[in-house]
């Protein structure tokens, strides 16, 4: 599944908008971080890497990629096996996003497949902001 140039703009121009300057220090005190478990020759995990590289980075929410067959998913280049990391080892069911509250390492909440990128945005930025409601954010 690839992403088309309006569902890749659409991406772009989602997240960063819960990255306000008041919320940065926020971010820093409190950090949630994302793990993303795939693989890289799965298309659905191919599009969600797509759409938190086009989100995500812009709004300065740390992403690692924990791919399953030890190679990256672009258009990320760096990754760690998820078979030895200590919270995407389990993680059966690709792609799977994690939130992880960095501090405690703790996962909060996670979203497994992928439909579409306005779907998936919905969905982290639904998760982002119950857990500001929640004081990790």
């Amino acid at each position: 599944m690839s992403m088309n140039r309006r569902d890749l703009l659409l991406a772009a121009a989602s997240l960063p908008a819960l990255a306000l300057p008041a919320r940065a220090q926020a971010m820093r005190d409190r950090p949630i971080g994302l793990i993303l478990v795939g693989a890289s020759w799965c298309p659905f995990c191919k599009a969600a890497a797509n759409t938190l590289f086009a989100s995500a980075e812009p709004a300065s929410i740390p992403v690692l990629i924990a791919s399953q067959d030890g190679k990256p998913i672009p258009p990320y280049g760096d990754f760690v096996e998820a078979a030895g990391h200590p919270i995407a080892r389990d993680i059966v069911q690709i792609p799977t996003l994690l939130f992880v509250h960095l501090p405690g390492q703790a996962v909060i909440h996670q979203i497994s497949g992928f439909r579409n990128p306005r779907s998936y945005l919905g969905q982290i930025r639904s998760t982002l902001v119950q857990a500001q409601e929640a004081g990790y954010v």
